[in-house]
């Protein structure tokens, strides 16, 4: 065990305790000089350390101190008491790490931004490098270690969140457009056997009337077309009738459209009937 001393506001030692009893002794030291050993809670006065003094060598009454010989080591930092009790006074904790600590945390709780992580891995590595310097008096590598995991997660975690993003922009970008097309395809397909059913029901009406076409697509409802919902494109769900009606006669040309669907995609195709019976999903010809 050594003895730190304090006197004026300066701190000396620390001391083997023998070389304390034995300045006790010769008067270079004071019972009254304020003493602080690993263990104790504060400084306290010399005189009241136990196991000081010397049977032997009892400690002789001296008026005024003898000043501490220049050989001996002299702290010259004013008297401060330690931070811990188990702690000599030299002791720091290291700034970097405490730094590293904060960053990492933030890194994969609630900023995941790849910088905060960067700078929880450069803040670690700075800390363990200052503990190494120290020489044991810098404290903090529990912190800088743990700083330098979190930062690392952070890192890649912010690289997977980066990649995922990536990802759906890509996939929005071109995925996106085949899987609309397909479903129009697939209500197009829909709407083309819609349309075959209304242009069955207009030729049978035909064979009724002179080969007239109804006036209007209402007129098959229910006779020449029991289900209503034949009327409806599936392009166009909204609507209650999903085509323009043209009307005519059954000696009308056969490719004349006898009618067309209200909708047309980004191409400008439209669901077309013509008069011969065939439907077709394509871009309307020009009159």
């Amino acid at each position: 065990m050594e003895i730190h001393i304090a006197r004026d506001g300066e701190q000396f030692g620390p001391f083997p305790p023998d070389e304390v009893r034995r300045r006790l002794t010769d008067g270079t030291l004071l019972p009254t000089d304020l003493a602080w050993a690993e263990g104790a809670i504060g400084w306290v006065p010399l005189g009241s350390l136990p196991n000081l003094a010397s049977p032997a060598s009892p400690v002789a009454p001296v008026r005024r101190p003898t000043p501490f010989p220049a050989r001996l080591p002299v702290i010259t930092s004013r008297l401060v008491p330690p931070v811990e009790p188990s702690l000599p006074v030299a002791f720091r904790k290291s700034g970097p790490a405490v730094a590293s600590l904060i960053c990492g945390v933030l890194s994969v709780s609630f900023l995941p931004v790849i910088l905060v992580g960067i700078a929880a891995v450069i803040c670690g590595h700075l800390a363990r490098g200052q503990i190494r310097r120290g020489g044991g008096m810098v404290l903090g590598e529990g912190m800088a270690t743990a700083g330098l995991v979190t930062g690392y997660f952070g890192i890649g975690l912010s690289i997977l969140v980066g990649i995922v993003l990536a990802s759906a922009i890509f996939f929005s970008g071109t995925a996106l457009p085949f899987v609309r097309d397909m479903a129009v395809k697939e209500k197009a397909t829909k709407s083309l056997a819609n349309a075959k059913a209304i242009a069955t029901a207009c030729h049978m009406y035909a064979l009724e009337h002179h080969d007239v076409f109804p006036r209007t697509l209402e007129d098959l409802v229910p006779k020449y077309l029991p289900d209503r919902t034949n009327l409806t494109c599936p392009l166009t769900p909204e609507m209650a009738v999903g085509y323009e009606y043209f009307g005519g006669t059954a000696m009308d040309t056969p490719d004349k459209a006898l009618f067309v669907s209200k909708y047309v995609d980004p191409r400008g195709r439209r669901i077309i009937a013509h008069v011969d019976g065939s439907c077709v999903f394509e871009i309307p010809a020009t009159p």
